[in-house]
């Protein structure tokens, strides 16, 4: 796990001292390496190797969580299958959810009640805490509350104040943070084998955080996005509301077929407004975005994030968002346009 010696310490030391918590919660913004924390822990619970040489990672156990098929392992994703109902009702990928649902959670304590087929434990991770619909946190606190000895529950958090106060108390939590760039410039070097220059760029692109550096790196659509999204994110700072009425207008019209996409769209814009914010805090001199607006901004994309997902007509919350956005001064010696008459 790079960059998060401290998340592994804690759990490497719960693990040896016989303590290991019956619920984690992992907090860290999206592509810090929650998942895959996640993933090692439910490795070294099931690995096959000698106690010391846990998790292996190449055992039958290990590769088979990798794969993501061992038995005693499940994800709840959005997405994901339920009891419930017929073969429409359970496959939730197909109707375009944007939560996890209360029948996952169901589904989830109904297999929490069964005995493990061959590990310790049986281990669920929950891909992410902050999707889940307000009934299914709620379902899921009786879990949490009285969680059957033999299961483990790791539930994964892009934003802990999405979260019911009551699930988040229930867990132990261990908060993972982005690496230093310099850090994260070196690892890629080290396991990707990319040159300075490119590695220098995908550590500022991914803000320290090693899992989207990597998909940056392997995953040329999500780069030529992220780089879209980002000049869009440039743009439209300066833009007058007719032209970010009618780019919030294109957004919306993806957001049924391309959610993911817009989501991606969302998470580059707000790792570019704090940008401005660390900008706005650490520059000696006047600087083209106040903290104050940075704040509003990036307060404006989370709002608009959570709207999409609690399916709130698209375009309207797009179009709040960005008349919500500041309006700053065009970059780089373009002109300058007048602010938006609101």
């Amino acid at each position: 796990m790079h960059g998060q010696a401290e998340a592994v310490r804690a759990l490497r030391h719960a693990l040896d001292s016989g303590h290991l918590a019956h619920a984690y919660l992992l907090t860290g913004p999206a592509g810090v390496g929650k998942a895959t924390l996640a993933k090692r822990l439910a490795q070294t619970l099931v690995c096959e190797a000698a106690e010391d040489d846990r998790p292996c990672r190449t055992c039958r156990a290990c590769r088979h969580v990798e794969a993501g098929d061992y038995p005693d392992v499940e994800h709840i994703a959005i997405g994901g299958v339920c009891d419930e109902g017929g073969p429409a009702h359970r496959d939730h990928a197909a109707d375009n959810s944007t939560r996890i649902r209360i029948c996952q959670v169901r589904r989830l304590e109904r297999v929490a009640s069964l005995a493990p087929y061959g590990a310790p434990r049986r281990i669920f991770i929950v891909d992410t805490a902050d999707d889940l619909q307000r009934e299914a946190a709620h379902a899921l606190l009786k879990t949490l509350e009285e969680p059957p000895a033999s299961v483990l529950l790791i539930l994964l958090a892009n934003d802990i104040d999405e979260l019911l106060p009551t699930v988040r108390s229930r867990c132990q939590e261990i908060a993972l943070r982005p690496m230093p760039q310099s850090e994260l410039a070196a690892a890629l070097r080290a396991e990707h084998g990319v040159d300075e220059i490119t590695a220098n760029r995908l550590a500022r692109e991914a803000g320290g955080r090693y899992g989207l550096a990597s998909r940056l790196h392997t995953d040329p659509t999500l780069a030529m996005l992220r780089e879209s999204a980002t000049a869009d994110a440039e743009r439209l700072a300066a833009a007058n509301r007719n032209e970010r009425f009618d780019y919030a207008q294109t957004l919306a019209g993806r957001w049924s077929k391309e959610r993911a996409s817009v989501l991606e769209t969302l998470d580059a814009w707000r790792w570019w407004w704090r940008d401005r914010l660390h900008e706005a805090a650490n520059a000696p001199g006047p600087t083209r975005c106040t903290a104050a607006e940075a704040v509003r901004a990036l307060h404006a994309t989370d709002r608009a994030r959570q709207h999409l997902l609690a399916n709130t007509f698209p375009q309207l919350a797009l179009e709040v968002m960005m008349l919500d956005l500041p309006v700053l001064a065009a970059a780089h010696g373009e002109e300058a346009r007048a602010p938006m008459m609101v």
